[in-house]
């Protein structure tokens, strides 16, 4: 990766850190706004970002693909059928996160959910779709 593209998305995770921190701060400085509905204002954006994060399908297979047990970067390519430097940017945007936690043995980096309650929601989720009217026949 040139050094360029990898300043250019540190920028981008900076701007997002202060943009979320900004506006939890702007809605506590509005006098019109309680510190309730300001602490209800941040974790709304929060989970915002969350949703967001796990709104990318590719995302979601790597979470399968991990959501039972630790692998490896090569185990989640194999199960995933991505390309390597794809998985390994979702990776990186889900360990930073938070929702991901990671190990290194050797060369090797395993992958596994840090949170059980992630893989709880997204399980929910799918079953919920799946038996739902919500599912969407197979397009053949």
């Amino acid at each position: 990766m040139s050094k360029a593209l990898s300043t250019n998305r540190m920028d981008e995770q900076m701007s997002e850190a202060n943009c979320s921190t900004s506006s939890a701060t702007q809605a506590s400085h509005q006098p019109w706004v309680s510190s309730d509905q300001a602490e209800v204002h941040f974790i709304l954006e929060r989970a915002s970002r969350f949703f967001s994060l796990l709104a990318e399908p590719a995302r979601l297979r790597i979470l399968q693909a991990v959501c039972d047990k630790e692998c490896s970067v090569q185990e989640i390519v194999g199960q995933t059928s991505l390309p390597q430097p794809n998985v390994s940017r979702h990776l990186s945007l889900l360990f930073n996160a938070g929702v991901l936690s990671r190990r290194r043995e050797g060369t090797f980096v395993f992958y596994k959910v840090a949170d059980p309650l992630v893989t709880q929601l997204c399980r929910t989720v799918c079953v919920h779709l799946a038996t739902s009217a919500l599912a969407e026949p197979p397009v053949v």
